[in-house]
């Protein structure tokens, strides 16, 4: 695979849709495996992840519509975006 379709497929929304991913199935492990109280809280994370997931995959299309897959262009604007998402997590 060159590098030019890597870095444009492995970007910054990209990277939180893998976090959303860790996140359903880490939960989905507990609930399947876990105690009692693990099988009681974890299917929250399930339930978290799928949205974080979603809106990462969705905000990546949109993005690489937008600019035309032009990779440089993508990777500042979704970084801008994860950045300020990160700021608005710490400051609240």
């Amino acid at each position: 695979m060159p590098i030019e379709k890597l870095i444009n497929w492995i970007t910054p929304l990209t990277l939180g849709a893998l976090l959303g991913l860790y996140e359903i199935l880490h939960g989905l492990f507990y609930v399947l495996y876990g105690t009692p109280d693990q099988k009681r809280d974890y299917p929250l994370e399930i339930v978290l992840g799928l949205p974080i997931m979603a809106l990462c995959l969705g905000g990546h299309w949109v993005i690489r519509r937008l600019l035309q897959s032009n990779a440089r262009n993508i990777w500042i604007i979704e970084s801008i975006l994860v950045g300020l998402v990160i700021y608005g997590f710490f400051r609240s």
